[in-house]
Formats: structure tokens, C-alpha cells, sequence
């Protein structure tokens, strides 16, 4: 009886250990996908991110395009004016140089 006490015991001590074994399984488990999880999410965020930025280049290539159609546009309609203003501008960009 005394060798099956110590047996149930010793039993009870292993299973104890187990549990405590698959605890650790179980986080190290969990730390592991949380790892992942967090690495997919920092790739996912990066090419959203490139996407935006890819985006944000296009439209203002576009809107760079579109602004130099409408200066060529008015210079085309009024020359003169457009030599007029772009001598303003370089006498007033001169005169405050030379301050």
C-alpha cells in the first residue's frame, strides 16, 4: 500500500510537471503567432504604405503635367504678356537679391 501511495504521488508530481510543460508549449505557442501576426502586419502596412506613396507620386505628376499644359496654353495665347510677367519677375527677384 505504502509502494502505491508513493507511486500515486510520483505520479501526481509528473502530471504536475506536464502541465506545467504544456503551459510553456502553450505560450511559447502563442508568442510565436503573436511574432508572425506582427510581422505580416508591419509587410501589410509596408505595402500599403509603397502603394500610397506610388499613388501620391502618380497624381502629382499629373497635376504637374497639367500645370505646364496651362502655362504653355497661356503663353501661347498671350506672348507678350507672359514675357512681360516673366521680366517682373526676374527685375523683382534681381532687386531683392541684391538686398
Amino acid at each position: 500500500m505504502a509502494t502505491q501511495e508513493v507511486n500515486l504521488e510520483s505520479l501526481k508530481k509528473d502530471l504536475d510537471s506536464l502541465k506545467a510543460d504544456f503551459k510553456d508549449v502553450i505560450k511559447s505557442i502563442k508568442d510565436m503567432g503573436a511574432e508572425r501576426a506582427e510581422s505580416a502586419k508591419d509587410k501589410i502596412l509596408d505595402q500599403l504604405n509603397s502603394d500610397e506613396i506610388k499613388k501620391y507620386i502618380d497624381d502629382l505628376k499629373s497635376k504637374g503635367k497639367d500645370s505646364i499644359e496651362n502655362v504653355n496654353d497661356a503663353i501661347k495665347e498671350d506672348p507678350i504678356k507672359s514675357i512681360a510677367i516673366a521680366a517682373g519677375v526676374g527685375f523683382l527677384a534681381a532687386w531683392l537679391l541684391k538686398k
